[in-house]
């Protein structure tokens, strides 16, 4: 492993000042197209996990970030009758179909005390797709124009999925077939943040769930969040995820795309480089694992800042290896 000594993105980025991003960055994706890094990012511009936007940014060395747009922001007012409380982008990716990119966020209405439910947190998540105005490849910077929702809270929900659900949406394709994680929790009682898989034939739908018993899935035994897939170039796949563990996040491979194995933790930074928070919930998201030429892989991810003054989560990056 090797790592970029301290955030690629902190909260003294030029870009950062100039947006007023106070909170800093959570949970989104990085794509690579003809060697230039593209990043879907939720920045919480004001409170962390409470104000949110979706910003694109572009690099040549995923080192080099300049922003370039806000693609979507969350409606003011939390409230449960505000169904745009919350946004988060999870997926990107680009449909040959449609000779387009493809984004998918989640939008979360907000608690509703009077009935019961935690007023700061987020309830009944709904998958948004939203389409590249621009046709092609160059298409990806956008703007993007919304095309409905994928998948929600409805009566094919599933018992694990909980009343966060459908928290988090990252397709990937499998032969001519489409597959996407999708995230659960239950707040009351308190449970673990389990995945599933829904497929469909085009990414543009219709998604449906695979079946309880697939569903969910033996990833990680308390909480998995935001899977990014890479299909490897040996053949089979890789998925990094938000898990626990201090400095560490965690992986999963698979032969087929559909049976994953058990996590597996692995310390993106080097004990000469610890700037990042101590905790499981500290060091936060991979964005990508991007297979370079040379065949290793450039990891992108968010992170608390070691800093007791301010909490800020800034961007990081790291090259790893995996073997099969």
């Amino acid at each position: 492993m090797s790592d970029y000594i301290g955030p690629v993105i902190g909260n003294n980025h030029k870009d950062v000042l100039g947006t007023n991003n106070q909170a800093g960055f959570e949970t989104g994706q990085v794509v690579k197209v003809n060697g230039i890094y593209h990043m879907f990012v939720n920045e919480m511009f004001f409170r962390p996990h409470r104000d949110l936007r979706i910003s694109y940014w572009i690099s040549e060395d995923a080192v080099n970030w300049k922003r370039h747009s806000t693609i979507k922001e969350s409606i003011p007012g939390r409230s449960p009758s505000n169904p745009r409380s919350e946004v988060w982008i999870t997926g990107v990716e680009f449909n040959e179909m449609e000779d387009a990119w493809n984004i998918f966020y989640v939008a979360y209405r907000g608690g509703d005390s009077e009935n019961g439910e935690y007023a700061r947190s987020d309830y009944q998540g709904r998958i948004w797709r939203a389409k590249s105005v621009f046709k092609g490849i160059d298409g990806i910077s956008g703007p993007y124009a919304d095309m409905g929702i994928v998948l929600q809270p409805d009566e094919n929900s599933q018992s694990w999925e909980g009343q966060q659900a459908v928290a988090t949406f990252n397709p990937y394709k499998v032969g001519d077939k489409w597959y996407a994680f999708y995230d659960g929790h239950n707040y009351i009682p308190k449970g673990p943040w389990p995945v599933g898989l829904a497929k469909a034939s085009k990414l543009e739908g219709p998604w449906e769930r695979l079946p309880e018993g697939i569903n969910p899935l033996p990833i990680a035994e308390e909480f998995i969040e935001n899977p990014q897939v890479t299909e490897l170039k040996a053949g089979g796949y890789l998925a990094v995820f938000d898990s626990f563990g201090n400095h560490e996040i965690s992986y999963s491979l698979s032969d087929d795309g559909i049976n994953w194995s058990p996590e597996i933790r692995i310390k993106i930074q080097s004990d000469k480089n610890l700037w990042g928070k101590e905790g499981d919930h500290a060091m936060r998201t991979p964005l990508c694992a991007i297979e370079e030429d040379d065949g290793t892989f450039t990891v992108v991810y968010t992170s608390m800042v070691n800093d007791d003054k301010k909490t800020f989560y800034a961007i990081g990056k790291c090259t790893l290896a995996w073997g099969k």
